[in-house]
């Protein structure tokens, strides 16, 4: 009787010392069994209830009861926890997950990060759609070159091959007899060599020494026919050979077969693999654009392919124009600014460059330091959790203090600060490449918007959709799985079976790029169409494969991943509706009762000189008795 009263007497004394008077001691119940409950600043909560082997039994409020059980069960701890630690945890906790509304009326945080990103929106969309007009001007101006040089170089070429006719038509222009070929090649090299009488735009052929036609050739080693026996000798070892053409003015005279008996070297169609005239040209990019006015030297690498290998009887002629800007000639380009409009237009664009550097540099450093916050608070948890309830965070509770769309935007922000500089060399005319560019900024454009997602997911009706995706991704990527199995089977056997026959499965990427049109019903009917029927089995076989693919894809493998992603849309809705906790964590945080404007966020400011001094001295302003328990 007298050690139960002393007992009693212990407990007594723990909640007097308890600031709070919501928790009673462990110390005081020695082996008592007595469940984790934390209070509140302004609200204390003495109705508990629960007993221990010894009698003891404590008041315990069952509207609370429901919502702490998985807390609770693995809550305990030989040491005291003061509701003060406990409070405090979970005010920094809520506080690092508020949205920046919120952060700002707890401590009057202003939300710069949100500012930043809404600023670069605007900055970055406005730098994209000016370098876009200047991408699509030299785009266009070599695409146009190109169908220039066709004109110039390829004998009865036809309009209609400029044109985007589908199917395309890239593979028609073709030779049959020797004569024809031959002429072909003359009249290639006496275009060349007439090329500034001859073409309309400004083109310079390079100096006497270097002016020169490059003529590539792959023979087979043997090729030969013996009619004595109706059979062939053949030595398919490949024989690479070069030989240089050099260009003068006026070169009409001038035929190939003649030039190859002076290299002693002929031509054997037999033996002729591939073939290739090289040479190159010079021209100069005026741009209309006035933010990159400055004039461009480009230098065309113009191939004229003469392909023999399928041996068909049948030499497909295709012509390719490389371009590559010159930029030792463009910086001895001289060029005179039409006005100063001009002029004030480049420093615009100069200067908003500027500007988007120093905001994507300033993004990066404050999500750098989120991430770093969120991995401290992170480790923070853990040790509270460890040490006080002797739990252990899941490694979900523990990916929530880190933030991917912080992630996303730092790359968005490099991706757009690397693409920003290199546009500022373009401009100093001390980079060339385009292509690059408007990669690196058509990514972190793409990345910028993408991250505003972010800060409309904290309002309930924007967060369903982002949670959606979130919480459906793993369930989708196991369906892709599934389904991309079915998907390549199809490919695999319509590349092999069907590839002869028909264009739209000539080569593995043409077919799944076919199928994936047949799936979304893209032009169904053109592809039954298009299949010959010069092989009756082959045919039948297209139309049941055809027939069962779409079948399939469309109304089933279709409608079970939109089934998916539903009932996940449906599951997440009745979760938000109803407002449970996924985890424990969650569950902890959601017992801080204090509203972001009650005042209890608030902090004491100090001066970043004297938190400096601080750290380095390791002393602290104002001591508190509970800061070792939170470390």
């Amino acid at each position: 009787m007298s050690s139960a009263v002393a007992r009693r007497a212990a407990v007594s004394h723990s909640i007097d010392r308890d600031r709070s008077g919501s928790e009673v001691s462990r110390e005081g119940l020695g082996s008592a069994k007595v469940d984790y409950q934390p209070s509140n600043s302004t609200n204390m909560r003495n109705n508990l209830t629960s007993a221990d082997p010894n009698g003891i039994s404590i008041q315990r409020d069952d509207s609370e009861e429901m919502s702490q059980e998985r807390l609770t069960d693995s809550a305990y701890s030989n040491c005291y926890t003061p509701p003060q630690v406990e409070n405090m945890m979970q005010r920094e906790l809520k506080y690092f997950f508020m949205n920046p509304y919120e952060k700002y009326k707890a401590r009057g945080r202003k939300p710069w990060k949100l500012c930043i990103q809404i600023l670069k929106i605007v900055l970055v969309t406005t730098q994209l759609v000016v370098f876009g007009t200047n991408q699509f001007s030299v785009v266009t101006f070599m695409e146009e070159n190109t169908k220039a040089f066709e004109h110039i170089f390829l004998p009865d070429w036809q309009s209609a091959f400029d044109s985007g006719v589908y199917p395309n038509t890239k593979s028609q222009y073709a030779l049959y007899e020797t004569d024809e070929f031959f002429e072909h090649v003359d009249y290639v090299v006496k275009q060349y060599s007439n090329l500034n009488t001859v073409a309309i735009g400004t083109y310079v052929l390079p100096p006497e020494p270097e002016r020169q036609i490059l003529v590539y050739t792959e023979e087979y080693t043997k090729f030969d026919v013996v009619t004595e026996y109706n059979c062939y000798d053949l030595d398919l070892k490949i024989v690479k050979n070069k030989t240089y053409i050099d260009v003068t003015t006026n070169m009409t005279g001038f035929h190939i077969k003649d030039f190859m008996k002076d290299q002693n070297r002929t031509i054997k169609f037999d033996r002729l693999k591939f073939m290739s005239l090289k040479f190159t040209i010079n021209s100069v990019h005026v741009k209309n654009s006035k933010s990159l006015s400055e004039p461009d030297c480009v230098n065309f690498h113009v191939k004229v392919h003469y392909d023999n290998t399928p041996h068909s009887g049948r030499i497909a002629v295709k012509l390719l124009a490389d371009d590559k800007i010159d930029e030792n000639c463009t910086k001895h380009t001289r060029s005179h600014i039409a006005d100063l409009d001009d002029y004030g237009w480049r420093t615009a664009v100069t200067g908003l460059d500027v500007i988007i550097i120093i905001l994507c540099l300033v993004s990066s450093i404050l999500c750098s330091r989120s991430l770093y916050n969120g991995y401290l608070l992170k480790k923070k948890t853990i040790n509270f959790f460890d040490r006080h309830y002797q739990k252990k965070l899941s490694r979900s509770e523990k990916m929530t203090f880190l933030n991917l769309w912080y992630v996303m935007i730092i790359i968005s922000d490099v991706l757009t600060l690397a693409g920003t500089v290199a546009k500022i060399l373009i401009q100093e005319q001390k980079f060339s490449d385009y292509d690059t560019v408007s990669l690196l900024l058509g990514a972190g454009c793409f990345l910028v918007w993408f991250g505003i997602i972010r800060y409309l997911g904290f309002f309930h009706s924007y967060s369903i959709p982002v949670i959606t995706l979130k919480v459906a991704m793993p369930n989708v990527m196991r369906f892709l799985i599934c389904a991309s199995i079915m998907y390549l089977a199809y490919a695999f056997c319509g590349w092999v079976v069907l590839g002869p026959y028909h264009k739209k499965f000539r080569t593995m990427g043409i077919t799944i790029a076919c199928m994936f049109s047949l799936i979304n019903g893209d032009d169904m009917f053109a592809t039954f169409e298009a299949m010959s029927e010069t092989n009756k089995l082959i045919y039948y076989f297209s139309q049941l494969y055809l027939y069962s693919f779409i079948s399939l894809f469309i109304y089933v493998v279709l409608s079970l991943f939109i089934a998916v992603i539903m009932d996940t849309y449906e599951t997440v809705k009745e979760f938000h509706e109803r407002g449970e906790c996924e985890n424990d964590l969650q569950v902890f945080i959601k017992q801080c009762d204090d509203t972001p404007d009650s005042g209890c966020f608030r902090v004491e400011t100090e001066s970043a000189t004297r938190k400096f001094l601080r750290r380095c001295c390791k002393r602290n302003n104002q001591p508190n008795e509970y800061t070792p328990l939170m470390d």
